[in-house]
């Protein structure tokens, strides 16, 4: 199918998206974890997808096609690919708020994690945000979370059947990333698969 048509896309989810990023912004704001922390600044990612997310998102709505989308879509893609950067780092925000021990993980193992979030970005995130050229309504992204939920269980079943095979020599960081990849995987296989159905 086509993109679908500016009209299908709800202002709803940009306003409900933008006042989740809002508020966490604002949490940052006197909170000790927005001081940097692994070369980053987390109030500055808040503050790149407070600005991004909108762009992006009127972007596909309203200016996809014609001349004017052409010449900006050099924009857009830049964005996109930004806005998945800024997903992976309010990930990493959240695990070193709740003081995950695997947050070092996520802050050296970044090249590897960042191309499996990137399989989990693009089918499942991006349409949950909406911002792909097809549009997911709310009832068609619970049958994709419902996939790749399902997805991402079958993983972490994988993932422990291989650990109990092979993980004991792997240590502490590399029986996370194992499991982690295979999860991921399966989210993303997931994703696609519901994605697939809607067509």
């Amino acid at each position: 199918m086509g993109e679908a048509k500016g009209t299908e896309r709800s202002l709803l989810r940009l306003l409900f998206i933008e006042a989740g990023a809002l508020g966490g912004y604002l949490y940052l704001q006197s909170h000790p974890i927005a001081q940097p922390s692994w070369n980053l600044n987390f109030r500055c990612n808040a503050l790149f997808f407070l600005a991004a997310y909108p762009l992006l998102y009127v972007y596909r709505w309203k200016l996809a096609e014609g001349c004017l989308g052409m010449i900006l879509w050099p924009l857009s893609f830049a964005l996109s690919w930004g806005l998945g950067v800024s997903c992976y780092l309010w990930l990493t925000c959240g695990c070193y708020y709740w003081g995950s021990p695997f947050l070092k993980c996520l802050t050296r193992d970044e090249i590897v994690l960042g191309i499996l979030f990137a399989l989990v970005y693009f089918p499942l995130l991006q349409p949950l945000l909406g911002i792909t050229r097809k549009y997911f309504t709310l009832w068609q992204m619970v049958g994709t979370l419902f996939f790749s939920a399902l997805g991402g269980f079958l993983g972490y079943l994988l993932g422990q059947f291989v650990d109990q095979k092979f993980g004991a020599g792997l240590g502490l960081d590399g029986r996370f990333l194992l499991w982690l990849s295979l999860i991921l995987v399966g989210m993303a296989v997931g994703a696609i698969a519901g994605g697939r159905g809607k067509e």
